[in-house]
């Protein structure tokens, strides 16, 4: 059925009667996203930027940090238009690295700190850098490798460097003599006489590359601009009302665009304290509510549903005001149970929620507590375009419609990284002439513009690397690599949920004629797994099946195998 237009909901927009007036009609930054965060807070030096694990770092502490920073690039050889890759925990350095990069109108490069070797020496190959900003953890992993990247200087970051009650109780790191490979300290002092060059940045150029598991293939750097970030930025500000002097406990590492953006350069643009916590340990929650009283936290289900496992304890949680949920979907009776934790000790939060992309930048729709929200992801962003198109035809649906979610707006990243059939593949030009991203969500839309979800037409897993960090996997890449082996026909990765990972890949495999399956089969497997893939998007456990599934088109069935082992499990 065709529809007019005008009643479709990317026109007539229903969600903005959510919003206040000044919401809908915010303006959004033209400027760098160093520029938006120095205007918001060079008034106000002496309030605190950053609480690094008790330590407070001011604005004023926190601007001369980025310029000296950007000097001592700057002396390495950095200059506008260069692609500089920062693989950090949530350390300082991680944010002075990305603001001192954008002053020089240079790129962040942001990558897992411990994504493994292969996927490490990719991701510093792909942008073809020559500078390289490494976790003390992610260079003991590359150290021997090194000579297979055109890296010619990098910088080595601790945990301590921003913290020296620390510096006297951890041994120094032990670098080769050879000046290609430096600390912390001694890049700092590169650059003290370094003059601070004038660039004038156009913020429609890329800022920051962040990484998303493709659905096929290889990983894709996406490449996010400025005004992209600040659009989310402004966007979120204004609807969720918060205000300077609040401060937001960082739980996500900083290469995750969720965590960057919504966690970090978020706050600190806002005048809120950005808290960071190096390793994040949900089981200590609490622990971080009693010391930090922090008023904002954004996490993953996971993490809130930890609050849950911990016996005996009556915390006092009135400091929480805004705590947020993505990444992946919630169960609703464990979503009541954290919301009535809150309401029983002292919050009067409520979980919110949204969907988003790293694509999209992060955020692209959010929940309010209206309770017609609860089994919904939300209404999308005041200057978010949102549409549901058919599958087949991409012509737009109209209300209660099922189709692909698709957005559009200031927050579409420019494209991945040295990959437009990729880009053209995820971004159509539709009959409006704007550029819909294809999201691979199903859903619908309802008259009040309340969008929800209601499967995939694209296989993501949640799953928690070695590092304990939340990461993504893509089934389709893992199956890819397994089905390049010799023994196999055909295989399907499913996730099995598991306390300490979220959930574990298990790869189920039709074997080819004549091979009979064995212990010794499986670890040939395994091995060929670890030789193409990170540590994380290995299957932990490999079955064999005589037939795998299929649909009536002939399609391996994976809804149908998850269900069948789940119920087995």
């Amino acid at each position: 059925m065709n529809y007019n237009r005008a009643t479709t909901p990317s026109v007539e927009k229903p969600w903005l009667s959510y919003y206040s007036e000044e919401t809908v009609n915010v303006e959004l930054p033209e400027a760098t996203v160093y520029e938006y965060m120095y205007a918001n807070n060079r008034d106000y030096p002496q309030e605190i930027a950053i609480n690094y694990l008790g330590r407070e770092i001011s604005y004023q502490a926190l601007f001369s940090y980025i310029d000296n920073t950007a000097k001592a690039f700057t002396a390495a050889g950095v200059k506008s238009g260069d692609i500089v890759t920062v693989a950090l925990p949530t350390v300082p350095e991680a944010l002075y690295s990305v603001y001192a990069l954008n002053k020089l109108g240079a790129v962040s490069n942001m990558i897992h700190p411990l994504a493994g070797v292969s996927e490490l020496l990719f991701y510093l190959n792909e942008v073809g850098g020559e500078v390289a900003v490494l976790f003390d953890k992610t260079y003991q992993l590359l150290k021997d490798q090194l000579d297979k990247t055109g890296l010619r200087r990098v910088i080595v970051v601790t945990i301590a460097d921003s913290l020296p009650i620390l510096q006297s109780k951890i041994p120094p790191l032990e670098l080769p003599d050879n000046g290609r490979i430096i600390n912390w300290q001694t890049f700092m002092e590169l650059g003290k006489d370094t003059p601070l060059p004038d660039v004038k940045k156009n913020p429609s150029d890329v800022a920051v590359i962040s990484h998303t598991g493709g659905t096929t293939g290889n990983p894709k750097g996406v490449m996010n601009s400025d005004i992209s970030i600040n659009a989310v930025i402004v966007q979120i500000a204004s609807a969720t009302g918060v205000y300077r002097g609040m401060s937001h406990l960082v739980v996500l590492p900083p290469f995750i665009n969720y965590s960057l953006v919504n966690a970090m350069l978020e706050p600190i643009a806002l005048g809120i304290t950005c808290i960071m916590v190096p390793k994040y340990e949900p089981t200590q929650f609490y622990d971080y509510i009693k010391k930090y009283r922090p008023t904002n936290i954004t996490s993953i289900p996971p993490y809130w549903e930890a609050m849950l496992a911990v016996p005996n304890e009556k915390p006092d949680l009135s400091c929480i005001k805004i705590a947020v949920y993505g990444g992946e979907a919630m169960a609703p009776q464990n979503e009541e149970a954290v919301n009535k934790l809150f309401k029983d000790f002292g919050s009067q939060c409520k979980l919110t929620k949204g969907l988003g992309m790293t694509e999209l930048v992060c955020a692209s729709t959010l929940t309010t507590l209206d309770p017609e929200m609860d089994d919904s992801v939300g209404i999308p962003l005041s200057k978010v375009g949102c549409m549901i198109a058919d599958v087949d035809t991409n012509k737009e649906l109209g209300y209660n419609q099922e189709g692909e979610i698709c957005f559009s707006g200031p927050t579409l990243m420019i494209g991945y990284y040295k990959n437009q059939q990729a880009t053209d593949e995820m971004i159509h030009t539709h009959a409006d002439g704007q550029r819909w991203l294809h999201t691979g969500d199903l859903g619908y839309i309802d008259k009040k513009g309340i969008l929800r979800i209601t499967g995939r037409i694209k296989r993501i897993i949640m799953t928690r690397g070695n590092d304990g960090s939340p990461t993504k996997l893509f089934p389709v890449r893992i199956e890819n690599v397994l089905n390049s082996f010799e023994s196999v026909r055909l295989s399907c990765v499913i996730g099995i949920p598991d306390d300490k990972r979220i959930n574990y890949p298990l790869a189920v495999i039709e074997l080819n004629d004549g091979v009979e399956p064995s212990d010794e089969l499986k670890e040939r497997i395994l091995e060929h797994c670890s030789a193409k893939l990170p540590d994380y998007s290995i299957p932990e456990r490999v079955s064999f099946v005589e037939a795998l599934p299929r649909t009536p088109r002939g399609k391996v069935d994976y809804r149908a195998l998850e269900k069948r082992i789940l119920n087995d499990e």
